[in-house]
């Protein structure tokens, strides 16, 4: 993936946890890819609470996690932000529309969604958003995209 334009990403946790504990070894490699470019990675505080305590559900570790978070600009959840993801006409549950009003105000042309959810990268691909699903080899199914 090695290209001399840098990209801004928007990325939600269903990439970002894979990425984290190992079970995607496409999603960890295309994390390094993307840092390496030196392209931007952006994203709700959301992800930080879905990862952080996912990661400590399983018992892993919050260092490595910080490592990740660390490549982000996490973007702060005010009110208003609230009130777009709960007016959103997508079908999304709640983190879901979080994170597509996230990446609405960040803007469709400026980035990228990468998602493994089907319902996220369906309701990006509606609202005009480039996407992509880095977790190419789950082996219960294909990429979203």
């Amino acid at each position: 993936m090695a290209t001399s334009a840098h990209r801004t990403w928007y990325v939600d946790s269903s990439v970002l946890l894979r990425a984290i504990v190992d079970s995607s070894r496409a999603a960890s490699a295309w994390f390094e890819a993307v840092v390496a470019n030196g392209d931007r990675l952006v994203a709700s505080r959301l992800l930080e609470v879905e990862v952080r305590r996912a990661v400590r559900t399983i018992g892993g570790d919050q260092d490595v996690v910080t490592e990740y978070l660390d490549e982000f600009v996490l973007i702060h959840i005010p009110d208003d932000l609230l009130d777009e993801a709960v007016a959103t006409e997508q079908r999304l549950g709640g983190a879901d529309s979080i994170h597509v009003a996230t990446a609405l105000r960040v803007g469709t042309r400026t980035i990228t969604v990468a998602t493994h959810g089907k319902q996220m990268a369906t309701a990006a691909l509606a609202l005009g958003f480039d996407v992509t699903d880095p977790v190419t080899d789950d082996p219960r199914r294909g990429p979203v995209a």
